[in-house]
């Protein structure tokens, strides 16, 4: 407890909340009240205000200053009336105690959860989005992008799940990344596909102008790609390749056109049962690997079956939304 007037430390610990004995707050309270040395006062509880952890509150202003000394009004005790300042100094007491509310609610968090906005290209939907910086995607049938709440305030970040095309635009000081499985592609101002294929454990990039550079988990650089360049990673061990390719080729599918150079059959089985929306079994597994070398642009799907099983030598049956290949 309190016998004498309170020094500098125990005033701003009370400013704090860090005076817990309940005698000693009365005894400090009364010193306030009786207004000995506002000056005092006034200095110890500005000092407590610059000690709250930035972690904790946001910036302040002038502004915020003054509001937080005149804000609270008239407290008042059995036998008077506390002076302002007084209040002032309970409102600060009480803010400190229950985590700082008042600037909780007066202004955005600072650590505000991230809100993901997802967009998914249905079966037999090539879908073309704009993003907020101006950049477009096209996403391939049955693939997924998201983006958060703080896209393109200081940077530019996208999930993909699937394959996609983007055409990004040139924002010097706001990076473009896109997140494919444990891996980043690194954008400046570029047009390029990200292709992801879990079930081969396979991501693939394809650069058709600009400049990307790939990152693993760690956000360590792998490598950068050249324009007609195409990157392969293999997921399960990190190890990639890059190899020239016919970039606009590869590509031609956001213009309705689905291309092929020596894919296997069982790819291009997974690509068409997103592309149709249908479900396709390959009933012998020789037939898997049979090497397809094609270009479909706007067929039915019943006449791509039939050109693949002249040049693949296999049949097929359809019934509804299924096709058995044998």
């Amino acid at each position: 407890m309190i016998h004498h007037p309170p020094g500098r430390a125990q005033l701003i610990a009370y400013f704090e909340g860090k005076i817990t004995d309940a005698a000693s707050r009365e005894a400090i309270e009364a010193y306030i009240a009786a207004d000995t040395d506002p000056l005092l006062v006034q200095a110890c509880m500005q000092t407590a205000w610059k000690h709250i952890p930035e972690a904790d509150v946001p910036q302040s202003t002038p502004a915020d200053w003054d509001q937080f000394r005149m804000m609270a009004g008239i407290r008042t005790s059995p036998k008077r009336f506390l002076r302002p300042m007084l209040a002032a100094a309970a409102t600060l007491l009480l803010l400190l105690s229950v985590s700082y509310i008042y600037f909780i609610l007066r202004k955005p968090a600072v650590n505000t959860p991230l809100a993901w906005q997802e967009i998914t290209a249905g079966p037999r939907e090539l879908r073309t989005i704009r993003l907020p910086d101006g950049s477009d995607l096209t996403l391939f049938p049955g693939s997924t992008v998201s983006y958060n709440n703080e896209y393109n305030k200081h940077a530019r970040a996208i999930r993909l799940k699937g394959r996609a095309y983007f055409n990004v635009a040139t924002v010097a000081d706001k990076p473009f990344t896109v997140s494919a499985g444990n891996y980043t592609t690194q954008v400046l101002g570029t047009s390029f596909e990200i292709f992801e294929r879990p079930q081969r454990q396979e991501l693939s990039v394809v650069l058709v102008s600009g400049k990307v550079r790939l990152l693993n988990a760690q956000q360590q650089p792998l490598s950068e790609l050249r324009p007609d360049q195409q990157m392969t990673i293999h997921t399960d061990n990190a190890r990639f390749n890059i190899l020239p390719v016919a970039a606009k080729t590869m590509v031609a599918w956001t213009t309705g056109k689905l291309s092929y150079d020596q894919a296997t059959l069982a790819d291009v089985c997974r690509e068409l049962e997103k592309w149709y929306g249908v479900n396709i079994t390959i009933q012998r597994p020789a037939l898997e690997k049979k090497r397809i070398t094609a270009d479909f642009e706007h067929l039915s799907l019943t006449a791509v079956l039939h050109i693949l099983s002249e040049t693949a030598g296999f049949n097929y049956k359809e019934k509804d939304n299924h096709i058995a290949v044998y």
